[in-house]
């Protein structure tokens, strides 16, 4: 064997002994000072401990519908024709605003639900922000909006202006609003 044959497979050697400790090393090592898994039983991986009875949330009062008229203030049904019906425009009187004994809140709920009620009139947006309805009725198109007066609420039709209306469509629409949350 040639000086340089026997230098080629020493190093030869040297590389796959290198490379043989080199890649079970890693395992020596790990298993040697037990790193394999410390991370599965550290502290803060520990599961959730939920306590009895928190594990599940009460549904008692999940399908509790509340009543449509819940305002303490409101008034009876008024007797006679149903406002919004046929003929209601004649028994009803037109005016340009009118008051509820309401908090603003609810007073603006309780408008939405008569509009939808009252035959004729379109909701065309829902603004409670600013407490007021864009509506379409006889074929004028205005907002109504609640504004809260002291302890009241006043209700008004508003043109496109952003002045109040007094007559025609707008002041029929407030009366028969006014028939219908008393």
């Amino acid at each position: 064997m040639t000086p340089t044959r026997s230098l080629a497979r020493a190093a030869l050697s040297a590389v796959l002994a290198a490379a043989l400790v080199g890649t079970s090393g890693c395992s020596w090592l790990r298993s040697k000072f037990g790193t394999e898994n410390a991370y599965q039983r550290s502290v803060q991986n520990r599961p959730l401990e939920v306590p009895p009875g928190l594990d599940t949330p009460s549904t008692a009062g999940g399908v509790a519908i509340p009543e449509v008229s819940a305002s303490p203030r409101a008034s009876a049904p008024v007797e006679g024709p149903v406002p919004g019906g046929p003929g209601a425009a004649a028994t009803v009187p037109a005016m340009d605003s009118f008051t509820l004994e309401d908090s603003l809140a609810s007073a603006w709920r309780r408008i939405g639900l008569a509009l939808g009620k009252i035959e004729g009139v379109t909701v065309d947006e829902r603004a409670q922000l600013l407490n007021s309805y864009s509506v379409r009725y006889q074929g004028q198109a205005f907002l109504v909006r609640a504004e809260q007066v002291g302890e009241a609420v006043r209700v008004v039709a508003l043109g496109a202006d952003g002045r109040p209306l007094s007559g025609g469509a707008a002041a029929r629409l407030l009366g028969l609003l006014k028939a219908r949350l008393g």
